[in-house]
């Protein structure tokens, strides 16, 4: 790595620099409250088309966000739902056409895959 930054120059050193600051700063700065109104805008316009499922299934949230960061994703839709904005909804273990990389592995309640409105009350799981 050491190498490769010799052969820089100053003015491409000071924008690895400046990239670094923002990367430091941004990892415990919180979702951007931008993809946090983003995703609550895409439910609003995704979730009627799910309200008798149990939710909007992440990939389909995800594909309406494709401009967005994987981890800022996940990042903004678990402080939505510490908000109560939100409500994540883990998969049965069960079901078929689930897509395991897709959803939030939580070691407490299992596969994460749906997003629903709080007040929401789909289909149960069977």
């Amino acid at each position: 790595m050491n190498n490769v930054l010799r052969q820089l120059r100053i003015p491409e050193l000071a924008d690895v620099l400046l990239y670094a600051q923002r990367a430091l700063a941004a990892r415990d700065a919180g979702p951007a409250p931008a993809v946090v109104s983003e995703i609550l805008a895409a439910m609003g316009r995704l979730h009627p088309a799910y309200k008798n499922a149990l939710g909007v299934p992440l990939p389909i949230l995800r594909g309406a966000l494709v401009q967005v960061p994987r981890a800022a994703f996940e990042s903004a839709l678990l402080h939505a739902e510490r908000e109560g904005r939100i409500r994540l909804v883990a998969a049965s273990q069960l079901a078929p056409f689930v897509e395991h990389a897709a959803g939030i592995h939580d070691p407490k309640r299992g596969l994460l895959y749906f997003c629903t409105a709080p007040e929401a009350r789909g289909r149960r799981e069977p």
